[in-house]
């Protein structure tokens, strides 16, 4: 189960990575159109918006998993393995509370049927869908995190070297 959730969310931020590229493809083409051919494309700066807090999301239990997230290294320093099981807590209920909070949301959108109300008029669920499901996988990679500390195991993934495949696609 566990490199289940690790290649769900290695797939993920795969794909928030390809989201990111596909926002500054949209942007370039906007502007040289807008430059040499005198267009816009109007979807442009909502679509980048959109797919821009997808892309967080998406990347966030990858990027935990990996050791990419911000630390508070003073306090690890003085007591790492009490922080550990502090912050990991702290985090879950926080990261519970987050995808409570947007699933909640999302299903809002999705029963009122509200959208944008922009020309593009798009629908709010299919953004905030995205922004859901990143929520749940940093939920259940911070949930892993912590059972990972209780059986005495390495709360992250070793991917120092930057050619080396993932540890999960072994």
């Amino acid at each position: 189960m566990i490199k289940a959730i690790d290649r769900l969310s290695y797939a993920l931020a795969q794909l928030s990575g390809l989201a990111i590229c596909g926002i500054v493809v949209m942007i370039v083409v906007e502007i040289f159109l807008r430059k040499f051919a005198g267009i816009s494309l109007h979807f442009v700066w909502e679509y980048s918006v959109f797919i821009h807090i997808s892309a967080v999301f998406l990347g966030a239990g990858w990027t935990l998993r990996t050791g990419g997230h911000i630390r508070v290294t003073l306090l690890r320093a003085l007591i790492p393995r009490a922080f550990e099981w502090i912050s990991g807590v702290i985090g879950l209920a926080i990261a519970l509370f987050l995808t409570s909070a947007m699933t909640q949301l999302a299903l809002g959108y999705l029963t009122s049927g509200r959208t944008a109300g922009t020309t593009t008029d798009t629908p709010l669920i299919i953004p905030a869908a995205f922004v859901v499901l990143g929520c749940v996988v940093l939920t259940l990679q911070i949930t892993l995190r912590l059972l990972a500390l209780l059986l005495g195991r390495a709360p992250e993934l070793d991917t120092t070297g930057e050619d080396d495949p993932a540890p999960i696609m072994d």
